[in-house]
């Protein structure tokens, strides 16, 4: 059968050696794999809450120590396999999620739309689209820039090493740029006349190395074992292959009600178990809790231990121990326009997608080399392409004017009412410098993926402008267990509005005024009758879908002056031994994918631990 072959980027998750000469005698009670409140130990060095992308990975590196013990409690369950593993035609989609709805939307007609996360020991990266991206290397440089001395050094160059560190390239023999027919892996042939279009546009750029930290097209890497071609995530890298390690247990089905604190220190945690849902145990921390809870369950943790706004945790009845503004406050999330130009013509490119099924032969083929060795059209799980691009050349003739226009606003104006002025100052911060790099053609603004059988897409916006909040909820009758309110406020600012706008203006050229003309375009959203930037503008607020599934920025690392929640060494202001290792610190979010970037800030994370920093 007709095959033809790409680039077969592949990432592994490099774990830890287990090499490991542990001489504490342990009782058959203190299993790695806790079941029970009983088996634990009296006390860890550390507790993290959450079982995560970060969490798992930072207990990973902290556990390298023998003389170390570690406890991860997470919420989720261990996931079956045949839930989670299976790459074949894009994975099963059956992993266990979790979503809840939003808060009214206030500029998006007062909808709410549902806020989803990863509920399962591995968190997000056992739900995600194995899409694998480090963002643009002058949003870490933004990242730095917010301390005037960078100690630890969160630019780019300070994070690239982590970025190594935490992952295994699996190259492909052939070289990026080459012809599809001579690189290793599968891809259906109608990503050639995608590929193409894409560097019709003025500004595009075909890009060698998607971890390289510039925008254009480029081939970006999958999170997939090379040999078993299944999901690599952070349950199978950084826990299912340390079960020698006694010094590193992990309870799942485990709900963390709040951290213990005294004296403004963190002590342990309580918690609920899934056999003892009604009755609060507890366990203590000798050294530090590390939260690890994701970006939306992150801050209301910490608010629910009384550490916060004040006026948010007194409006939930919670004693502030640590008040502390920024907590909850800078949510953001990539965004998605809701765009969608299809291109039929495609189907006529043999063998797509749709043949598996439509031609006997090409399916059995399939199959066959399936089965045979785990290639062939089976072992696609999302795809490989996208175009990561910068607003100049999205919008050549208006970036200069909406990076002048966003640099000059009164940035505090676009925030919820009552913000605080340390956050606005940090908000303030921010945007001036998203302006810079509004001008810059090496920061990713939008990804633009392709499909090889359909060409149907959608731009997602990723660098948002907007700011939301996540907060506990104060009308619950019982906050503790009540899902927090997650507000995105996407298009509050009004430069984000303009910037979709540019979006969805550019889909359609590439769509219209490119050789894929002859793929016989069809734009379904929003239409041909909505023309105008007015009519556009409008339609976005209709549409737009406030979450990409990349939450982040709740507690922030910025100086307390500008909102910031924890420091340069992710300690949280105000309260020692308490820590935050998972997305939340990200003060904005990088043009790419997260799971990534949460990857090597865990690696980082750990490093700074260890070194009693």
């Amino acid at each position: 059968m007709p095959v033809s072959k790409r680039s077969s980027l592949l990432l592994t998750l490099a774990a830890a050696s287990s090499a490991l000469g542990f001489a504490i005698p342990r009782s058959a009670q203190q299993a790695r794999q806790i079941r029970d409140a009983s088996q634990l130990l009296p006390e860890y060095d550390y507790v993290i809450v959450g079982g995560g992308t970060s969490g798992l990975t930072v207990a990973d590196r902290l556990t390298e120590d023998p003389d170390v013990t570690v406890l991860v409690l997470e919420a989720g369950i261990f996931a079956p396999d045949e839930d989670v593993l299976p790459v074949r035609d894009g994975g099963t989609r059956r992993q266990p999620r979790y979503f809840f709805p939003s808060a009214p939307q206030e500029f998006l007609g007062g909808r709410t739309t549902d806020v989803w996360l990863g509920k399962m020991v591995g968190g997000s990266s056992g739900v995600n689209a194995m899409m694998s991206l480090r963002g643009s290397a002058e949003d870490y440089d933004r990242w730095g820039a917010l301390f005037p001395d960078n100690a630890q050094d969160w630019s780019w160059d300070g994070m690239l090493p982590y970025f190594k560190k935490g992952l295994t390239l699996n190259p492909p023999t052939g070289r990026p740029g080459q012809a599809l027919q001579h690189l290793d892996g599968y891809v259906y042939p109608g990503l050639d006349p995608l590929m193409a279009a894409l560097q019709e546009m003025p500004g595009v750029e075909m890009v060698a190395d998607s971890g390289a930290g510039t925008a254009g097209i480029y081939w970006y890497p999958t999170f997939m074992d090379p040999v078993k071609v299944e999901r690599s995530f952070a349950l199978n890298a950084h826990y299912s292959n340390h079960l020698d390690r006694p010094n590193y247990h992990l309870m799942a089905e485990t709900s963390v009600r709040r951290v213990l604190l005294e004296n403004a220190a963190a002590t342990g945690v309580e918690f609920y178990t899934k056999s003892n849902s009604t009755v609060v145990a507890t366990v203590k921390a000798t050294k530090e809790v590390l939260m690890a809870a994701g970006a939306v369950h992150t801050p209301k943790l910490l608010q629910l231990s009384g550490v916060g706004p004040k006026k948010v945790l007194a409006a939930a009845g919670i004693e502030t121990l640590v008040d502390l503004p920024g907590v909850g406050e800078n949510f953001q999330d990539h965004t998605n326009a809701g765009a969608l130009i299809a291109l039929p013509g495609l189907g006529k490119i043999h063998p797509n997608a749709n043949d598996l099924t439509a031609d006997p032969a090409f399916g059995k083929w399939a199959d066959d080399v399936w089965a045979a060795n785990r290639t062939g059209p089976h072992s696609i799980a999302y795809g490989n392409l996208a175009g990561w691009l910068p607003l100049t050349a999205i919008a050549p003739d208006r970036f200069a004017a909406l990076a002048a226009e966003l640099e000059g606003q009164d940035h505090a104006a676009y925030l919820a009412a009552g913000s605080d002025p340390t956050v606005a100052a940090g908000y303030a911060a921010q945007m001036k410098g998203l302006a810079k790099v509004m001008k810059s053609p090496r920061t990713v603004f939008a990804r633009y993926r392709v499909d090889p059988t359909t060409g149907a897409s959608e731009p997602i916006l990723n660098q948002p402008f907007s700011r939301g909040h996540v907060r506990v909820d104060a009308n619950a009758a019982d906050p503790f267990g009540a899902d927090p309110v997650v507000d995105y406020r996407s298009l509050a600012n009004p430069v984000e509005r303009a910037v979709l706008v540019e979006l969805v203006k550019f889909y359609r050229r590439l769509h219209f005024e490119t050789s894929l003309q002859s793929l016989s375009p069809n734009e379904t959203l929003p239409g041909a009758a909505v023309a105008s930037d007015e009519q556009i503008a409008d339609w976005v607020a209709t549409a737009l879908t406030p979450s990409d599934y990349h939450p982040a920025g709740t507690a922030a690392m910025m100086p307390l002056e500008l909102g910031g929640v924890v420091d340069q060494t992710l300690r949280v202001y105000g309260v020692k031994n308490l820590r935050v290792v998972d997305a939340s610190i990200m003060p904005v979010l990088p043009g790419g994918n997260t799971c990534q970037p949460t990857y090597a800030l865990a690696e980082k994370a750990a490093d700074i631990i260890k070194s009693k920093a």
